[in-house]
């Protein structure tokens, strides 16, 4: 069992057991992460896309303030988490090096090229979905456990 003696009652965790986020919040932290390639994979076609990454930011802020603030403490705890700081540079690693092989497999196969950046987007998207969710659902595992 935790003891949680020493914490303050306002940054206590609700007693019981804790859910996790919905599935569909993290799809929507791959599309943040994945914005900025679709905008620059689209944005010559569609310049309306170049706000993408900004109304993301927005439904993102919002949720904050509305529907996940019982949640911002568990979050907080989340990102206090060096499992979940990791999380973030293995991404940015990801990220690097999809990028470099993705830029030397494009320089011989010139179709690819013009679609470097959405194929990054798909991988970006893909890799920061299923890593948030297991990120979550590990601590969540933890937690949970040693409530019971």
């Amino acid at each position: 069992m935790l003891n949680t003696d020493f914490i303050p009652e306002t940054q206590r965790l609700p007693q019981g057991r804790i859910t996790g986020l919905p599935a569909w919040y993290f799809v929507l932290v791959g599309l943040l992460a994945a914005s900025g390639d679709l905008t620059a994979q689209f944005q010559d076609k569609y310049p309306w896309i170049a706000v993408l990454p900004l109304a993301i930011v927005g439904v993102h802020l919002l949720l904050w303030s509305t529907m996940l603030a019982r949640r911002r403490q568990l979050l907080r705890a989340v990102w206090r988490r060096k499992r979940a700081v990791g999380l973030v540079v293995a991404l940015f690693v990801a990220r690097l090096l999809v990028q470099l092989g993705l830029t030397r497999l494009t320089d011989s196969v010139a179709p690819l090229h013009s679609y470097a950046h959405l194929v990054l987007a798909l991988v970006m998207l893909t890799l920061t979905t299923i890593g948030a969710w297991f990120d979550q659902w590990l601590v969540l595992r933890v937690v949970n456990k040693d409530r019971a």
